[in-house]
This record gives C-alpha cells, sequence and structure tokens, in this order.
C-alpha cells in the first residue's frame, strides 16, 4: 500500500523532486533536524553514472560548523570551497569526502525554517558553473550574479512552498487521524457498553423466567430446572417482556401434559419453549385487534382456568373450583370463580361456538363452565 508523500519529513522529499526540478544536478546535501529521532540528520544523493543515489551521512564531527550555518537568518546564500573548508564523513563507507572539492561548482545554500521555528534547515544544492542545469546546453559562459540572484529566489521560493505544503499536509493529516482515532474509540466504547447493557438485559430476563418457574413449582408441587439452553435462548429474547409469563405458563403446562405421570424432576428443554406462540394467537383470534378487544379480559379468563385444570388432573385431584383456584398462578377461591364465568356467560358461549377445538378441559370435565354452556 502507497504512502502519503508528506508522511516523510519534507526536507527528505526534496531528494526525490529536485533532480525534476533542476535536471542534471551534481550532488544535493541536506541538514535537518528529525523531530521523531530527536536528532539532526544528514543525506547526500549524488548522480553516478546517469543515476541519482542516496545515502545517510555521518555528521556529528562537523556538527557545530553546521549549526552556525542553520544559526542564519538570510534565507540562502552562494559559497565555494574557500567559503566553506569543512569535510561530511559518509557513513557507509566510512570515508571522508570534500563535499565542496569540485571548484568548478559553484554551491547554493537555502535555508528553510524547521518545524518548530527554532532553527533552519540546510539545502545544499550544487551547480554547474554554467547555465547547463537549466536547460541552456549551448553556453560555456558562467553565471552572472544576476543569473544566481533569479536562481536563488526562484528555487528558495520552490523549496519554501513544497516544504510549506509537506507540513501543513501533514499537520491535517495528523488532525484527522486524531479525529478518526477518537470516533473509532468512541465507537468501540459504545459497542462495549451495548453489549454490556445487552447481557445485563439478558439476565435480567433469565432471572424474571426463573421467577415464573418458580412460581409454578410452589403451585404445582414440581420440580421444573430451565436447561442452558433455554437459558441462552431466554436470553435472546426480543419481544415483549409483559408476554413471558404468559410464555412460561405456555411451556410449563405443555411439558406437565408431556411428562403427565412424572413427578421426579422435569428440565425443560430449549425445544420446549417458543416464542411465536403470542402472536400466532394474536393472528388467530378477531378480538384481540385494534378495533375490538372486548373479549380479551373473556379469553385470558378460560385459558387462565383451562392451564390450572390440566395441573389438577396432573396431580391426579378432581377438578373442583377449589382446586383449580389454587392451581392458578394467583390463588382464586371456588365462588370468585363461579362468579366471574357467570358475569362473562354470554361472551364464554360465543367464543366456545368460534373455537370449538379450545378448552376441551373446561367443556368437558369442569362443570362451573359446564353449566354455563348454552344448550343445543
Amino acid at each position: 500500500m502507497g504512502k502519503y508523500s508528506f508522511i516523510y519529513h519534507p526536507i527528505e522529499k526534496l531528494h526525490e523532486i529536485v533532480p525534476r526540478i533542476i535536471p542534471g544536478i551534481e550532488k544535493i546535501i541536506t541538514v535537518h533536524y528529525d523531530n521523531n529521532q530527536k536528532i539532526i540528520s544528514g543525506i547526500l544523493t549524488e548522480k553516478r553514472n546517469h543515476e541519482y543515489s542516496s545515502r545517510r551521512l555521518i555528521i556529528d564531527k562537523i556538527l557545530p560548523t553546521l549549526q552556525k550555518y542553520m544559526e542564519e537568518n538570510s534565507p540562502y546564500d552562494w559559497y565555494n570551497k574557500q567559503n566553506l573548508p569543512f569535510e561530511i564523513e559518509i557513513d557507509d563507507k566510512n570515508k571522508t569526502i570534500d563535499i565542496f572539492s569540485e571548484l568548478q561548482n559553484i554551491v547554493l545554500l537555502i535555508r528553510v525554517p524547521d518545524e518548530l521555528n527554532q532553527y533552519n534547515d540546510l539545502v545544499f544544492l550544487y551547480l554547474n558553473e554554467n547555465p547547463s542545469n537549466f536547460g541552456v546546453t549551448n553556453s560555456i559562459n558562467p553565471l552572472t550574479t544576476d543569473n544566481k540572484s533569479i536562481i536563488a529566489f526562484l528555487l528558495y521560493n520552490t523549496i519554501k512552498t513544497f516544504t510549506d505544503r509537506q507540513s501543513h499536509d501533514r499537520e491535517v493529516l495528523r488532525a484527522n487521524n486524531s479525529k478518526t482515532r477518537q470516533i473509532i474509540n468512541n465507537t468501540e466504547s459504545l459497542k462495549y457498553e451495548l453489549q454490556k447493557t445487552k447481557e445485563n438485559y439478558g439476565y435480567s430476563l433469565v432471572k424474571l423466567c426463573q421467577q415464573y418457574v418458580k412460581n409454578w413449582t410452589d403451585v404445582t408441587g414440581k420440580k421444573y430446572i430451565l436447561s442452558a439452553g433455554v437459558l441462552e435462548k431466554i436470553k435472546s429474547y426480543k419481544g415483549e417482556i409483559k408476554n413471558l409469563e404468559k410464555i412460561i405458563e405456555e411451556t410449563v403446562s405443555y411439558v406437565d401434559n408431556l411428562y403427565l405421570d412424572d413427578n421426579e424432576e422435569i428440565e425443560i428443554l430449549e425445544w420446549h419453549l417458543h416464542f411465536n406462540f403470542i402472536e400466532s394467537k394474536r393472528t388467530d383470534s378477531a378480538f384481540t385487534d385494534k378495533k375490538d378487544d372486548r373479549y380479551a379480559k373473556t379469553l385470558s379468563l378460560l385459558d387462565k382456568l383451562e392451564k390450572s385444570a390440566l395441573v389438577v388432573k396432573s396431580k391426579h385431584l378432581k377438578l373442583t373450583g377449589t382446586n383449580v383456584g389454587q392451581a392458578c398462578p394467583v390463588p382464586i377461591s371456588a365462588p370468585a370463580i363461579s362468579d366471574a364465568l357467570y358475569n362473562h356467560k354470554s361472551k364464554i358461549n360465543t367464543l366456545l361456538e368460534l373455537y370449538p377445538e379450545k378448552w376441551e378441559t373446561l367443556k368437558s370435565e369442569f362443570k362451573p363452565v359446564m353449566n354455563i354452556m348454552r344448550k343445543e
């Protein structure tokens, strides 16, 4: 994957672009402060066999001399060997060379303020004495003072514009990266909080269902255990909490019928538990839609009594009003059952006609309901 050009220090990138700006330039030496490594670094790029190659320089011995040039305020100056009598050691060959040894070359030093605005980064450009570096190939006359002023002015502004642009783009990237990291951190934190909330919500659902099952254990005397699979399934429940009690009641009643003669500990397995029966009942019933719910209480009464009647039968007890009332999640008396059935008599008969397949136990064995059933 490619990288932005401004990822690197702008002075270092000059070794790539200067040979394009000044074709045929013999040598480029830069000295800059590397803020990442906290050192002053030197780089040499020179032309060998018609190709440019770069290498790091060992400049520890001449740092005091270089520092003087870095402290100068002039944006650019021209130098030759007599003006700059110092040497730079190349690290890969451990060899000392005189960077101003060629008398025919003139050296333009351009100073660029570093990122901290404390010192100047140095750019030494080795130019020919004639204008051949600038496309004038048929002239052997040396560069005049006016030529040098124009060249220095243009090269300084070109390099300064490039380094400023690189520094600006790098700061923009840093700011964007900081915002992106903050967004990522906030997103990860939010995901973690949502996951914890989801887990806590799931545990709350489990505890609620365990309490419902315990209530049925207290009523029936049978011990029901929710398996690990059921607990995980409950954690993933996405329906309304108010329906959970009804779901557990349906599940326990189903398990009771499934293990009718089993008085031992009963484990409720994952496949015993169904969340969609509430929705299917809503679809089946014409009386629980948004238009007309006047039969809802009557339906609830019959469903509750049917489940309680099944519990009584599972214990091999007589199907009396007292026993059925005691088997309800919230126990009720036999007279209260009779009063409730009498008050709902008309609606009960309507429901029994509409749903002949429902409440079989009540219709065939529970006398309080049999007594109010409409005779044909």
